[in-house]
């Protein structure tokens, strides 16, 4: 048997590499906004379906305690840009609440008011419990937004739920101001902003205590 000799391949010559490097720096320089800008908005999102989270587990606790007096969650608390769940039924074990903190104790929740008066200033209800701050109820973490994720406006607030579940109270005037609730007919608003992109997301919650994060037109 013979075989039959083949010549050298040929390689790629100087053009043709060239163009292929100028194509792939092409298609890359035009996928780096759509990739800087997924990541913006995964920021800002994830931010705000976190805090739908922490709403949703205040609402939650609330239900699971069968909350007499409910649970508040605070907004830009203990600290800006922080946020934290609080019981307002006395300790358990020894029945005190946390008098020296709140302005009063409040109501049930069923007869509780329109406002609970302006939210404590901080760091009184950080530790769960420190009877040396007056504190004696249950407490939840505290949380940070991320880095340049704020709410917007920047005030301090809080909302209460009730052992149903539902919206029972809104701290509607803050400690330093303004409201950084909003309310869209019966809907209360919770908007988050980023403040290197502008970016926000609103985040829903209904009289019933349900929660959703929106986009914000």
């Amino acid at each position: 048997m013979t075989s039959k000799a083949t010549g050298p391949s040929n390689g790629f010559t100087l053009v043709e590499i060239l163009v292929v490097v100028t194509l792939i720096i092409i298609i890359s320089a035009a996928s780096i906004p759509y990739g800087l800008n997924f990541v913006r908005h995964y920021k800002i999102t994830g931010a705000a379906q976190g805090i739908a989270g922490e709403i949703q587990k205040a609402r939650a606790q609330a239900v699971k305690r069968n909350s007499g007096r409910g649970v508040l969650i605070n907004f830009n608390y203990p600290q800006a840009a922080g946020y934290q769940f609080t019981s307002l039924d006395p300790d358990p074990m020894t029945g005190n609440w946390d008098g020296a903190v709140y302005p009063a104790n409040p109501g049930y929740c069923r007869n509780a008011p329109a406002s609970y008066g302006t939210v404590p200033t901080p760091p009184n209800n950080v530790v769960d419990p420190n009877p040396g701050a007056g504190v004696q109820s249950p407490h939840g973490h505290v949380i940070e937004l991320p880095p340049d994720v704020v709410f917007d406006p920047g005030d301090r607030n809080a909302l209460v739920f009730c052992n149903d579940g539902s919206v029972a109270a809104v701290n509607a005037a803050g400690a330093v101001g303004g409201a950084v609730l909003a309310q869209d007919g019966v809907d209360w608003i919770l908007t988050v902003r980023d403040r290197m992109t502008q970016l926000t997301r609103v985040i829903r919650i209904s009289p019933g205590g349900r929660v959703r994060v929106e986009q914000e037109p």
